[in-house]
């Protein structure tokens, strides 16, 4: 089976070309599978991520054919090309600057405090929003995110030095960024203060990009339109421009 691997050394973007051998004749391969193989093999120096065993699930997301896909749970293709996630900055290879999304939320979680009553059970929405990985799949053709690059995304910014200051978080906010401030809001402990503060940073942020948007997928199977975008959307309706559709 082969497939193109798109590498990134000093600035400079190539394609290599793999053939993966099938271990056995049924064998359905994920693409971690075929990066492995690959560096094990013929490209000993290929830089990727992931964290199967060692509880750092999400980190090994990759494009497959321009969509981002987590490489461990994604099967691998006759043809698959195989490159960094686009919207995050590329440091070497298939590994991208992460650090900005994280330090982003800096100052921002807070619940005002917690409740009397510490025995009260997080509604079923609550539990459903800890799924999340961490994958970063949810940036792909994010609004709100592409503002921290004028628009576009890290790859189309033709000067590194142009690019944000990864190590100070991003000015604009991602699905990632209100899933985390919507669990905020529906976990019974925050008091009404942390709900407010919650949907002020959600403003902050760039909330008013998701007026219209078509929507954000899930590495995961989160429903983030549902059970993230569209409740922050309602909280804040009095604060937001009207729909664009």
């Amino acid at each position: 089976m082969k497939v193109e691997i798109v590498t990134h050394r000093d600035g400079k973007e190539a394609t290599v070309g793999f053939e993966y051998e099938k271990r056995f004749e049924a064998e359905r391969p994920m693409v971690l599978d075929v990066l492995l193989q690959a560096q094990a093999r013929t490209m000993p120096d290929l830089a990727f991520r992931y964290g199967c065993r060692a509880r750092n699930c999400g980190v090994c997301t990759v494009d497959i054919n321009g969509k981002p896909r987590i490489a461990c749970r994604a099967r691998a293709r006759e043809g698959d090309t195989i490159s960094p996630v686009a919207t995050l900055p590329v440091l070497s290879d298939l590994v991208v600057r992460r650090d900005g999304i994280a330090r982003q939320m800096r100052g921002r979680l807070s619940s005002g405090g917690q409740g009397n009553n510490l025995n009260v059970e997080a509604p079923e929405a609550y539990h459903d929003l800890t799924a999340c990985i961490e994958c970063y799949a949810c940036l792909d053709k994010c609004p709100m995110h592409a503002r921290n690059f004028d628009g576009g995304l890290p790859g189309d910014v033709q000067n590194a030095e142009d690019l944000p200051d990864a190590s100070k978080g991003y000015r604009w906010g991602n699905p990632f960024s209100l899933l985390k401030l919507q669990r905020i809001r529906i976990d019974p402990l925050t008091t009404d203060a942390g709900r407010q503060a919650a949907v002020d940073n959600a403003i902050d942020l760039g909330l008013d990009a998701c007026v219209g948007c078509a929507g954000c997928k899930c590495g995961v199977g989160i429903d983030l339109m549902g059970q993230v975008v569209g409740e922050l959307l309602e909280a804040a309706k009095d604060r937001l421009p009207s729909s664009k559709t």
